[in-house]
């Protein structure tokens, strides 16, 4: 291996750390402030509370179109044969993860609270209620990241591809089936109902957060088509795999 070839391979491993890096830190961060209700909280102070909600909401909704364009344009078809144009493919998936990152540290930083105006608003003194809403977080976050870790971690966030770019192998999503293929494109990451839960499940619905679990539910609904050929191929998958196991143990 030359020294150009090397330095070539060095750089892919650090943009590859990188986002990984990033997606660790900004997941935790997200995890934080999705699910605890005095993280990192913002309030624009003001005479007129219906002017500040209103500067509040304008602002949220802006940090929302922000990380859904972003989101949803770079995953397009035309953005995917371009970077595949230019010899790029195993660096874009770690690419798509980076500006995702950036763009919920972003969201996450600039996010402003609007405590004058709530939907419901429970106390979490009470104990009983603290560790129901502390059960459904911690297992919806499990599911989440349990589902992402079956789905294959490493390629969901652009190591594996770089990691086969080095040693010459081919993209590794050539490697699955087509049905798989086709479910990834339908379901890029698993746990739409957890994701749901802990928008939701919140001990005080303010006007802010109504709109982040409204849209941001909305987005996943409409991002999330899956359909009967997905349902039936990971039936037979899971049958396929229960009668593994059933006969590992007999």
């Amino acid at each position: 291996m030359n020294l150009k070839q090397m330095l070539k391979n060095s750089g892919k491993i650090a943009f590859g750390g990188v986002g990984f890096i990033s997606s660790f830190y900004t997941m935790v961060e997200l995890m934080y402030f999705l699910s605890d209700p005095n993280y990192n909280r913002k309030v624009i102070s003001s005479q007129d509370s219906w002017l500040s909600a209103s500067w509040s909401l304008f602002i949220n909704m802006a940090l929302l179109s922000l990380f859904i364009l972003q989101h949803s344009l770079l995953a397009v078809p035309s953005i995917k044969e371009t970077v595949r144009k230019y010899g790029l493919q195993d660096l874009y998936r770690s690419f798509y993860v980076i500006a995702t990152m950036v763009a919920l540290q972003i969201f996450i930083k600039n996010w402003h609270d609007i405590p004058e105006l709530t939907l419901w608003k429970f106390n979490m003194n009470s104990r009983p209620f603290w560790m129901l809403y502390t059960s459904i977080h911690v297992t919806a976050w499990l599911i989440i990241y349990i589902g992402n870790i079956c789905m294959d971690i490493t390629e969901l966030i652009g190591i594996k591809q770089i990691y086969y770019s080095i040693i010459n192998w081919p993209d590794p999503n050539l490697r699955k089936s087509y049905q798989l293929q086709r479910l990834n494109s339908h379901m890029r990451h698993p746990s739409f109902l957890a994701f749901v839960l802990i928008f939701w499940s919140v001990p005080v619905m303010s006007l802010d957060r109504l709109l982040l679990a409204s849209i941001l539910t909305l987005y996943m609904f409409i991002s999330w088509n899956t359909d009967e050929n997905d349902y039936a191929y990971q039936y037979y998958q899971y049958v396929r795999k229960f009668h593994e196991l059933e006969n590992l143990h007999s």
